[in-house]
């Protein structure tokens, strides 16, 4: 990746630039003007070209043919050699900060970072800067494809490291600049977890209905886009005393959705027994929490109760599909959570979609 390691330089103007636009509008030949100050034609040459400065002795010299003071002559000469010094200084600073963005782009992708945010100046420093600030990151050294929470992932694309990190960073920027208007309570979650499942089989303003719900009880939810090469459905983690989920919706179907949000909420639930790092090398396998928080959210979406009393049909995806669909509808069900399930404990996806699939 292509990343900008020089700092747009200072207006750093030699006298020397002054002096020949002068003798220009003078019709003064740098030959005859050498003779008229008494200096060597070589000499002259190199001021005007920036090679050699102007001393006392010559913006002396300077005033007397030209008429423009000594001390504008001296000015000009410091500063230039100020914003020099400057551009030296801004050019060391770039560097670094160059240096170390590269070091950051090894572990995520910033510059998805900067442009999801809004932010974009051409100095590394700013940006850098903006990175550490904005998304709360240690030093590069510190910063692991490790995180505090859990994924809903996809087993078979989506596995960069690289971008998983940089759709972390961005569900936490998430919670950065929210805000928190009710304290947590884990006593209520059991009161909590029915009204979610409420909302996600009625599927009506379900984004909206969620955010509302879940911040009365102290939990932050929100939507964040999917990144390219990052296949996650959602994401759980705890952030100044609130658990957030953050969810993708990248598959925009009200099934994916109601698993993903019960998932990350069966983690919240039993986060004594959360895990407290993911490990990407084991991307592809389920650990015991996780299919402790499938389980939960399956009982959660449809009682392991009444899903045993089920019809029973041929494994035929068009009579399944029609049999299920009368089923939940009998039940108060959403009946694409319940294809969700079946497909999720069969591995059977053929099923013929509507409209009705979709997050309302």
């Amino acid at each position: 990746m292509a990343i900008r390691n020089e700092a747009p330089a200072l207006m750093a103007i030699h006298p020397g630039n002054i002096l020949k636009e002068e003798l220009k509008e003078r019709g003064i030949s740098q030959k005859e003007f050498a003779k008229m100050v008494e200096m060597q034609a070589s000499h002259l040459n190199e001021i005007i070209k920036g090679k050699r400065s102007i001393s006392k002795k010559v913006a002396n010299k300077l005033e007397e043919v030209l008429g423009i003071p000594s001390i504008d002559w001296v000015n000009f000469q410091t500063r230039f050699d100020y914003d020099t010094k400057k551009n030296e200084e801004r050019q060391i600073v770039e560097k670094a900060a160059y240096e170390e963005l590269l070091e950051y782009n090894k572990i995520f992708d910033f510059k998805v970072l900067t442009s999801r945010a809004g932010f974009r100046s051409p100095l590394c420093s700013e940006t850098l800067s903006f990175l550490k600030n904005a998304f709360k990151l240690p030093e590069p050294s510190k910063l692991k494809i490790q995180v505090d929470g859990l994924f809903k992932k996809s087993a078979k694309v989506g596995k960069d490291p690289r971008m998983i990190m940089t759709w972390i960073l961005l569900a936490k920027h998430f919670a950065y600049t929210s805000n928190f208007e009710s304290a947590y309570d884990e006593s209520k979650l059991e009161e909590l977890i029915p009204q979610v499942s409420s909302i996600l089989h009625s599927n009506k303003n379900t984004i909206a209905s969620l955010t509302e719900t879940f911040a009365r009880y102290g939990i932050l939810f929100g939507v964040v886009e999917k990144v390219k090469g990052a296949s996650i459905d959602a994401y759980s983690f705890d952030y100044d005393g609130h658990p957030c989920i953050i969810v993708t919706t990248r598959f925009d179907r009200i099934d994916n959705l109601a698993f993903a949000v019960m998932h990350e909420l069966g983690h919240i639930k039993n986060r004594d027994n959360r895990d407290n790092v993911l490990n990407v090398a084991d991307y592809d396998n389920e650990s015991r929490t996780e299919k402790a928080a499938n389980a939960f959210a399956s009982n959660a979406l449809i009682p392991d109760s009444k899903w045993k009393k089920a019809p029973e049909v041929p494994l035929l995806p068009a009579t399944i599909q029609r049999v299920y669909s009368a089923w939940a509808e009998s039940n108060g069900y959403n009946k694409w959570i319940v294809l969700g399930r079946i497909s999720h404990d069969t591995g059977m996806y053929k099923f013929q979609s509507d409209s009705s699939r979709k997050i309302s």
